[in-house]
């Protein structure tokens, strides 16, 4: 990512990013613990040292101990993502990632929820309605459009700078991408809408949540695209209460 301000000379500095599923209601146990103590791995490893430091640094005498450890915080996190997983509608699924700055674990967890949707090829206006590009209610500038092209399909990403009475002052990120049917030896494959919607408050995420969402499209439509691994899919979705897509 590349920053300039004014005629100042040009100042670069590199975010990248780590996304990834959060297990989907009704998964089994099994995968629940996996995916759970994967978390708490990876949050040792990018803040580890931190909370150890810090509590080294914890007063001696202070009547209370320090409030937590990487492991609880890790159980917390996983349990949180599950519980806000477990209330989505069937055809979402919920994303958490972390921004670095270098080596530095610096954005963390955010959010994203994509929902997965038929595509409506007849209607091409329909998805842009949804994003907001033409602004929502609560948008008090006018939203910022990129289009962004991926390894398995097209799409959209609206950044705009919000308020409501529930956020406050916030940045909205609406983006859609259109999955082309993956191909089949069987009847062909339908086209597939996904919409992917964050919301961050922090004015250094507002300055880098929009490649972060990107960083979201390109994960989404390569585990797409890639082939199944022992008949199973990398994505897997579901598009309504009926049929489960793989």
């Amino acid at each position: 990512m590349r920053t300039q301000l004014g005629d100042e000379p040009t100042t670069s500095f590199e975010v990248s990013w780590y996304w990834d599923w959060v297990p989907a209601a009704g998964s089994d146990v099994a995968k629940r613990t996996a995916w759970t103590e994967s978390l708490r791995s990876l949050l040792d490893g990018w803040v580890g040292e931190k909370v150890a430091a810090a509590r080294a640094a914890w007063p001696a005498d202070d009547p209370e101990e320090f409030p937590f450890t990487v492991d609880d915080m890790g159980s917390a996190v996983a349990r949180s993502l599950l519980e806000r997983a477990d209330d989505l509608p069937r055809n979402c699924r919920l994303i958490w990632g972390a921004g670095f700055l270098g080596d530095e674990a610096r954005w963390l967890p955010l959010l994203v929820l994509a929902e997965f949707r038929q595509a409506r090829p007849e209607d091409p206006a329909y998805l842009m309605a949804m994003v907001g590009a033409e602004g929502f209610e609560d948008d008090i500038r006018p939203p910022n459009i990129e289009y962004v092209t991926t390894e398995h399909g097209d799409g959209v990403r609206v950044l705009a700078l919000a308020r409501s009475e529930g956020e406050g002052l916030h940045s909205r990120v609406n983006a859609a991408l259109r999955l082309e049917g993956r191909p089949t030896s069987g009847p062909p494959a339908m086209d597939v809408d996904v919409l992917l919607t964050t919301r961050v408050a922090a004015l250094s995420q507002m300055a880098v949540i929009g490649t972060g969402v990107e960083a979201v499209m390109h994960m989404i439509a390569t585990q797409f695209a890639a082939p199944p691994e022992n008949g199973v899919s990398a994505l897997r979705f579901v598009l309504d209460a009926e049929q489960d897509h793989s």
